[in-house]
């Protein structure tokens, strides 16, 4: 590994050059998405509270699904590999367009684009709504995954707007919040769906309500391209600055492979956790139901506390974070809760909540170091596409797992979680060792900027960010003078490997719906 992969470019680039543009402010609209991180605090209040509330609808309908898995399986007439093959609908169409989303958000900017998005997410919303009223599987299939496409577009935006206003300073708070809102709106949709459906006598409720929480993000998006229109528009550019800009909006794919090691160290480290987060919270209802022998609204309110804590725990741990530092610690926390986890849940009878409980904690102290540690590690101009990557490969994993998941179920005894549950713990601990590698290695080539603290870890990304205002200044890659490696094929094979697995696994199952034999 190269000892100063944490750099952009060459050290060539001159002081004089770099003391120019920290001169120029009133140009700073010109640098690119790199200038938004020196943007005025007051513009970043309005970015970021405008932003959080893009994917609160998509986050709601996704949850509620997922509780009301008793009730979909009986109205549709599927068995749990079915409806594995439903819940993957949603991940295996965003293995691709996280990605692309991403790179949008590099090349062009988004505002615009997230409105397209959402609108896409209430199109799914209404399909999905559709089919449950009609008991159509194959419609609420093909709801799921254009649901699925303007899903994992949204939170990849949003997630890269956050990271390129706040990656200088306090975006372990921004992603915090960001997190923190999701989960709350994903606490509610897993809280309410059962609820909803008893008390109005038709299940198809639950449904109707996500599609207009889809239209309020829509609201809530308009909003938010009014604003970021008017302070856009407070920045005007020359027509020679206007020309460099255009000059550099184009993507070459072969910087992928320039990425540090580090990133797609992260990149594996998400495929496994994420694969286990979201197939536990596509089965965590009816996993309480099955085992702990729950009826189904107390079941719901159960494994709606597998929720509550990053609502509460992401804001502060961002602080945390942003003042002490410790991502990689908080990252190790995370897998030793979800191990502990597991075990409670499948082999013991300890009240549900309490492994409800611990599996919140893991969610709460995973997701947060990881796409922050990605915010800080990658140029801001790559930002976009790494976070494509990071989702797109947690799709990848959720949409295997969401499979994998409903063949081991219906192949143990009685149907039991017991098997489901031993699989959720051999990852966890295979992710365990990848993060303590991360741990030390990133101590000694990365100047230990994952783990360290807030005034030493500014001064690392001030002279970062700074360094790639002066390649964009003058209409260049951030990756220009830097090196492929070599070994990034490895990642990059292996992720095309996974990824042609997902697709196989989708197919196979969807059309055939059982476990051959």
């Amino acid at each position: 590994m190269e000892k100063h992969e944490v750099e952009i470019g060459q050290d060539a680039q001159s002081d004089h050059t770099i003391e120019q543009v920290n001169k120029e402010p009133e140009k700073s609209a010109y640098g690119g998405d790199a200038a938004l991180a020196n943007a005025p605090m007051r513009y970043k209040i309005i970015a970021l509270v405008t932003a959080l509330m893009l994917p609160i609808g998509s986050h709601f309908s996704a949850s509620a699904l997922s509780a009301m898995k008793k009730q979909i399986k009986a109205n549709l007439l599927i068995d749990n590999t079915r409806y594995g093959v439903l819940s993957a609908s949603v991940s295996i169409i965003n293995t691709v367009f996280p990605i692309a989303g991403g790179l949008f958000m590099d090349i062009f900017g988004s505002v615009w684009g997230t409105l397209a998005v959402n609108i896409t997410i209430i199109v799914g919303s209404l399909l999905t709504a559709i089919a449950a009223k009609y008991n159509s599987f194959p419609l609420m299939v093909v709801g799921r995954v254009i649901f699925g496409i303007g899903s994992g577009l949204i939170v990849t935006m949003q997630e890269s707007l956050l990271s390129k206003w706040f990656r200088t300073q306090s975006l372990a708070i921004a992603i915090g919040m960001q997190l923190s809102i999701s989960r709350l709106a994903s606490f509610l949709g897993t809280l309410v769906a059962n609820p909803i459906a008893q008390r109005t006598g038709d299940w198809v409720w639950s449904f109707w309500l996500s599609l207009i929480l889809c239209a309020f993000s829509v609201i809530m998006n308009l909003v938010y391209a009014a604003v970021v229109k008017h302070l856009s528009g407070d920045n005007p550019i020359s027509k020679n600055e206007a020309l460099k800009l255009k000059a550099k909006k184009s993507f070459k794919f072969r910087s992928i492979a320039k990425f540090p090691v580090f990133f797609w160290g992260i990149i594996v480290i998400e495929f496994i956790y994420a694969a286990v987060w979201s197939s536990f919270q596509t089965i965590s209802t009816e996993l309480v139901q099955v085992h702990f022998g729950t009826q189904d609204v107390l079941a719901g309110y159960t494994a709606s506390a597998s929720l509550v804590v990053p609502i509460v725990a992401t804001p502060i741990l961002g602080i945390i974070m942003d003042v002490l530092g410790g991502r990689i610690i908080i990252l190790l926390l995370s897998a030793v809760f979800l191990i502990l986890s597991s075990a409670l849940l499948g082999w013991t009878y300890v009240n549900a909540v309490v492994g409800m409980v611990f599996y919140s904690i893991s969610l709460a102290f995973g997701p947060i170091a990881m796409i922050t540690s990605i915010g800080m590690i990658l140029p801001s101009d790559y930002i976009g596409t790494g976070l494509g990557l990071y989702k797109s490969s947690n799709n990848i994993g959720t949409s295997i797992l969401d499979i994998v998941v409903g063949v081991v179920q219906d192949n143990t005894a009685d149907q039991a979680y017991t098997g489901v549950m031993l699989v959720y713990i051999i990852l966890a601990a295979i992710g365990f060792v990848f993060i303590a590698i991360l741990l030390v290695t990133q101590r000694f080539y990365l100047k230990n900027l994952l783990e360290t603290s807030r005034l030493k870890r500014m001064a690392l990304m001030k002279e970062k960010n700074d360094k790639e205002l002066v390649y964009i200044h003058q209409g260049l890659d951030s990756y220009t003078d830097v090196p492929v490696k070599r070994r990034n094929y490895v990642f990059i094979i292996a992720y095309v490997a996974a990824f042609i697995v997902a697709w196989v696994l989708f197919f196979v199952y969807s059309a055939s719906g059982r476990v051959a034999g």
